[in-house]
C-alpha cells in the first residue's frame, strides 16, 4: 500500500520464510483480493493495482507514526497502548490514500503530480520530487522539489486534494535529496531559560539543561518549526513581547540563513515562502 510494489524476497527478508511459502501467501491474497494487485512479469514484482482497496482500516496518526520509525511485526495501526496515557487531541488528519501516493513515489525515486491548495495561490497543479515525510509537532508535511519554482519547499498532507505518482519520470540531480541544502544543513541551537523569569531552574530542569543551556543539533530546513512549536522567544535582546516564552535563543547569529526562522516567536527575518 505504501510502497506500490512488492518482491516475494520482501516477504522472505521480512518474516524469515521460505520462498516457496512467500509464493503461496501472494497467491492467497491475490484469491482474497484480485482487484489489489497486478503481477509483473519483466520486473518480477507484484504492483498495487489502480483498484486497490486496503484489506485493513488503518488509523492515519498512528500510520503515520510507524512509517517515521519504521515497519515492524504487528503493524495493524489500530492497536492499544499497553499502558494508560493520554496525548493532545490531533487536529488535522491527513487522507491515507495520500500518505500511500507520497510514501509510493519516495520509495520508487519518482516524481509526483499534485494538486495543492496554498495560503498565497489558492488551488494549483505542480509537480514534486518528495524526499522526506516531516512531524513538525503540529501537523504532517512532505519535503521535497518543487519543480515549478525549482526548489525544496514544505508540503502539508492536508493540504494535498489528489496525487499521482508519474511513473514515467526521471529525476535530474539537481532534485535529489542530496542537493536540499537546508535539508542537509545542521544548525546548533542554544536554548536558555528566559531572562524574564524569576525561578530559571524549573526550566533547567523541565528541558535537563547543563550549565543553564540546552544544545540543539536540528537541521535547518526544520529549526523554524521546532523553535515555534517551543515557543521560544528568538528576538535579539529577549524583547519579545509575548509573555508565554519560557525559552530563549541564545545564539541567533549562529542561524544566520535559516529560511524558515521567521516563523519562530521574535524572529524578524522573513524569508519564508508560503
Amino acid at each position: 500500500m505504501f510502497k506500490g510494489e512488492a518482491r516475494r524476497t520482501d516477504l522472505v527478508e521480512r518474516f524469515n520464510i521460505a520462498p516457496s511459502v512467500a509464493t503461496q501467501d501472494f497467491a492467497r491474497y491475490k484469491e482474497i483480493a484480485p482487484q489489489n494487485v497486478v503481477y509483473d512479469e519483466k520486473r518480477k514484482q507484484h504492483l498495487k493495482a489502480a483498484s486497490f482497496i486496503s484489506l485493513f482500516d488503518f488509523d492515519v496518526i498512528r500510520t503515520l507514526a510507524t512509517l517515521s520509525q519504521g515497519f515492524g511485526d504487528g503493524f495493524s495501526g489500530q492497536l492499544k497502548p499497553p499502558l494508560a496515557c493520554e496525548a493532545p487531541y490531533h487536529l488535522n488528519k491527513p487522507s491515507l490514500s495520500i500518505v500511500a501516493k507520497v510514501t509510493e513515489a519516495i520509495h520508487k525515486g519518482k516524481a509526483l503530480s499534485i494538486t495543492y491548495v496554498s495560503l498565497s495561490s489558492g488551488e494549483t497543479t505542480r509537480e514534486i520530487v518528495p524526499h522526506t515525510l516531516v512531524d513538525n509537532g503540529l501537523r504532517w508535511h512532505v519535503r521535497g522539489f518543487d519543480r515549478k519554482h525549482s526548489e525544496f519547499r514544505d508540503f502539508v498532507l492536508t493540504r494535498i486534494k489528489a496525487a499521482v505518482v508519474l511513473e514515467d519520470s526521471t529525476l535530474s540531480e539537481a532534485e535529489l535529496e542530496t542537493q536540499d541544502r537546508q535539508w542537509n544543513r545542521f544548525v546548533e541551537l542554544e536554548l536558555v531559560p528566559h531572562p524574564r523569569l524569576e525561578h530559571s531552574e524549573a526550566i533547567e530542569l523541565d528541558y535537563g539543561m547543563k550549565g543553564g543551556v540546552l544544545k540543539v543539533e536540528i537541521r535547518a530546513a526544520i529549526a523554524g518549526y521546532l523553535l515555534r512549536q517551543w515557543h521560544v522567544d528568538c528576538s535579539t535582546n529577549a524583547t519579545f513581547k509575548d509573555g508565554g516564552a519560557q525559552l530563549h535563543l541564545k545564539n541567533r547569529a549562529a542561524l544566520y540563513g535559516v529560511k524558515n526562522l521567521n516563523i519562530a516567536p521574535g524572529s524578524e527575518q522573513n524569508t519564508m515562502d508560503k
